[in-house]
């Protein structure tokens, strides 16, 4: 049939849609990246070369990070394009390349299309570049409505009966469109098993004296008993226990609800012979259509922690009945990779992971935790929100500059296809050791692409489970760098984005990129990228940092005299030592007792190539550091452990300049931030965090080690600084007399079931008492907690006064470590239940 004449002016004026080219994309390594490098970028040549771009030095607030475009697809620790094009405009020019090497959803990579760059994508996930694939793709609008149009009138039929059920107002008919599962549990006390939403929400006081809302059996609450139910008991299953639904006979409004006790006698007769019943006629029918069946690996983290405890085994299990044969049914009939990509994210928000809420709801980014109470929303909703987010976001896709891009599936430890020289600038944001489990997490999305999940072994990542240590994620992290740092043209910049509670994390990125020959950038300012929108935990919690950091490294021009580095093996016999004892130094206070074995390891992975290292004398070193003591193991057998020296554990004048000088800056900042809010006691951690990571000289001891020798902890957890001379003489007697630092390696040792030294033992009972009063003043609560439960003397010697004394210590820091963990645990939980991504 031929076009009318409205629809042929139309189409005249139709804005035109960019055309990606072939093989941009590929689901394994992309054969064409080595040709894309070829066509794309220009080698360096230093006698042309006039690049000259400074340091950025801009944080940046985006004030609203939902739009079409990052609601297209959720993706752990996604980060907002327009925070990252300023960095790429910063740094490039127009048709420069720009390279991501962890491209996760895909935001650097879009980013870069938007100005006219050229962009080349790295993951090993197949989920992430296919994710990164589709936020590239333009989409043309009209196409892409005409395919749901007929997908969903191939479909509906069946679809109408899946959710069909009747309106207990007039009778008519209507849809579900959602329904409430209830996990159940038995009361302690009357032992009635009852669904968590028929309990009684009541307020209670936490030990702190905090009111929280708790829920309490219904039959105990009767008789006057505030019996609370423990979710994290063994659960009995979950039932569904209330309908939301859609009437499509008139009825206004057209929503209405009922559930199982519904007051309303008809209600609660339709729930079960119309509700109900459709639930149990489609447990019965067979499954035609094609749906994953893969299991879960038992050594995944993720698997252990949030799936276990209500026996999941199989990515099908994450979904009803009813919505696991919706998604299967529209899979099966899809005819396009767009559509694809709605029904990848649609997969989440259509599992039982989708928490209620009378108010939001929503499945919780960044892990596989089912909630006790979950509601199964309709595949039709949850897959045409999707439709039509793509619908809205095709306006930003479709204004995409350039179409030079390169997605490939792929290791990016090995770079080989990438020319020396050649990248212009790289942006990316690295897995953060154990942090987040991308591999794990996109296993859902992969298992329904029917994509290869064999891939983890590669991952770099730090996971327990599966065997993956810090050190595995430090040599994958470093051969990942050196790959960058041959390729990215010098001169030019990296610029790397990180989200991590971890100040030893952050400083190991810091240190690999050193050792790999980066300098880091010069400057006072820590640069962030805040999204304004924040998580429970990012709020709440005691030591999470708040906002995004980003930190800029340049690889030096040919003559440029490389960045300052820990060790890199090629130091001289005099340096190379000192650098070495300081390691093994910091080891030994952590971890007191150590063997040889892990001594040495921890030296290696601390930017030692162990070719290198095997030439300098490690037990010469190790001795001028530590002392050794044969212990015997429970067969006999004798084991040798190390200890520090009694000087070795010191902090030597040039540290305790360091450490005074960063104190002194962190106080500076306390004044100013609480002269500038009142309303709080003390500074949060985060807070401090960012003032402290510009130092260029920073204290070998870790920020959090030596905080509570300058500064108080209030209640909440947050910090503040001396309020007169007598507690300012108060911390400087604690840093002369090294009571902490003797007491934390006394402990850590207990912690580490290993022998104490001797000389770290509290000489008797006063001793022990003068530490757990220390650490209680300290706000060091776990530690105090842990010395007076584990310390090995009784306090019966001392006088009634000195025994009264340190039992309040102890029940103060008993307290305050059980708030804190209660404070962590709720932050834990209300994170999962904290709305928003």
């Amino acid at each position: 049939m031929k076009d009318n004449k409205a629809t042929q002016q139309m189409k005249m004026f139709k804005k035109e849609i960019p055309q990606m080219p072939e093989g941009y994309y590929s689901s394994g390594p992309n054969p064409n990246l080595e040709k894309f490098v070829q066509e794309h970028a220009t080698p360096y040549d230093p006698a042309t070369d006039d690049y000259d771009v400074t340091i950025f030095l801009k944080t940046i607030d985006v004030k609203n990070r939902r739009n079409p475009i990052n609601d297209l697809h959720t993706y752990s620790s996604k980060k907002p394009f327009e925070a990252i094009r300023q960095y790429i405009k910063h740094f490039t020019d127009e048709g420069d390349v720009v390279l991501d090497v962890f491209s996760g959803s895909g935001g650097t990579a879009f980013a870069s299309l938007l100005d006219n760059r050229n962009s080349i994508a790295i993951d090993i996930s197949p989920a992430a570049t296919f994710i990164t694939k589709n936020y590239c793709t333009p989409v043309d609008k009209d196409v892409l409505q005409q395919e749901y149009n007929e997908l969903m009138l191939k479909i509906k039929p069946e679809l109408d009966w899946l959710y069909e059920t009747r309106c207990d107002r007039c009778d008519g008919k209507a849809a579900v469109a959602s329904i409430v599962y209830s996990q159940v549990y038995q009361c302690p006390r009357c032992l009635e098993k009852i669904p968590l939403l028929d309990c009684i929400e009541v307020k209670s006081k936490t030990k702190t004296g905090k009111s929280k809302i708790i829920r309490v059996c219904p039959h105990c609450y009767k008789k006057g008993i505030t019996e609370e139910i423990n979710t994290r008991s063994k659960a009995f299953g979950a039932i569904p226990v209330k309908t939301n639904y859609i009437c499509k006979d008139g009825c206004k409004p057209q929503r209405s609800e009922r559930n199982k006790n519904d007051s309303n006698p008809k209600k609660r007769d339709y729930f079960i012979n119309y509700d109900l019943a459709k639930i149990n006629e489609i447990d019965k029918r067979d499954l035609s259509y094609w749906y994953p069946t893969k299991e879960f690996p038992k050594n995944f983290a993720r698997w252990n922690s949030d799936l276990k405890n209500f026996d999941i085994t199989k990515v099908a299990e994450l979904f009803t009945k009813r919505n696991l044969y919706a998604l299967a049914l529209i899979r099966t009939n899809i005819s396009s990779e767009s559509l694809f990509f709605c029904l990848s994210g649609a997969l989440s928000n259509s599992s039982i992971m989708y928490r209620h809420r009378e108010k939001g709801g929503g499945a919780q980014e960044g892990t596989y935790y089912i909630p006790s109470i979950f509601k199964e929303v309709s595949v039709e909703t949850t897959f045409f929100q999707k439709y039509s987010n793509l619908i809205k976001a095709s306006k930003y896709l479709n204004d995409i500059k350039s179409t030079s891009a390169c997605i490939s599936t792929q290791s990016a430890t090995n770079l080989s296809a990438i020319s020396s020289n050649v990248i212009d600038y790289i942006f990316t944001d690295p897995p953060y050791g154990a942090a987040r489990q991308y591999g794990e997490l996109n296993f859902l999305w992969e298992a329904w692409l029917d994509f290869d999940t064999n891939w983890h072994g590669k991952e770099i990542i730090v996971n327990e489970y599966r065997g993956k240590s810090e050190n595995d994620w430090c040599n994958l992290m470093r051969q990942t760098m050196m790959e960058c740092f041959r390729v990215l043209k010098p001169g030019r910049w990296i610029s790397l984005c990180y989200h991590d509670t971890s100040e030893g994390t952050w400083q190991l990125i810091q240190d690999i990129m050193a050792e790999v020959g980066f300098i880091s950038e010069k400057s006072d300012l820590t640069l962030f990228i805040d999204t304004g929108q924040k998580s429970y935990n990012q709020l709440m919690a005691q030591k999470v940092t708040k906002r995004d950091l980003v930190i800029n490294f340049r690889k030096p021009r040919p003559g440029e005299i490389h960045a300052a580095v820990d060790i890199t093996g090629d130091e001289d016999q005099r340096t190379f030592s000192q650098k070495a004892r300081a390691i093994l130094t910091e080891a030994l206070e952590r971890s007191p007792g150590s063997t040889a074995d892990r001594l040495y390891d921890e030296l290696v992975s601390r930017m030692v190539r162990k070719g290198e290292f095997e030439r300098h004398n490690f037990d010469k070193l190790l001795r001028e550091v530590a002392e050794e003591v044969q212990t015997p193991d429970p067969r006999g057998n004798a084991t040798s452990r190390w200890y520090l020296l009694e000087t070795a554990g010191e902090v030597d004048a040039a540290e305790s300049q360091k450490e005074s000088a960063a104190a002194e800056r962190l106080e500076a900042f306390m004044a100013t931030y609480l002269k500038d809010h009142p309303e709080f006691d003390g500074v949060h951690y985060s807070d401090l965090f960012e003032q402290y990571l510009p130092l260029r000289d920073k204290p070998r001891r870790l920020l959090a080690d030596w905080l509570p020798e300058f500064f108080f902890r209030t209640p909440e957890g947050t910090w503040r600084p001396p309020k007169d001379d007598e507690e300012r003489q108060q911390k400087s007697d604690l840093r002369t007399n090294g009571t902490l630092r003797r007491a934390r390696r006394f402990a850590n040792a207990l912690h580490n079931s290993v022998p104490p030294a001797e000389r770290d033992r509290p000489e008797n009972a006063a001793t022990l008492a003068s530490w757990i009063n220390e650490c209680r003043r300290a706000g060091l609560y776990d530690l105090g907690k842990l010395l007076y439960e584990q310390g090995g003397h009784s306090f019966e010697v001392l006088s009634d006064k000195e025994q009264l004394e340190v039992q309040e210590n102890y029940l103060i820091c008993t307290r305050r470590s059980q708030a804190n963990t209660d404070d962590k645990k709720n932050a834990d939980l209300q994170e999962k239940l904290f709305q928003g991504s």
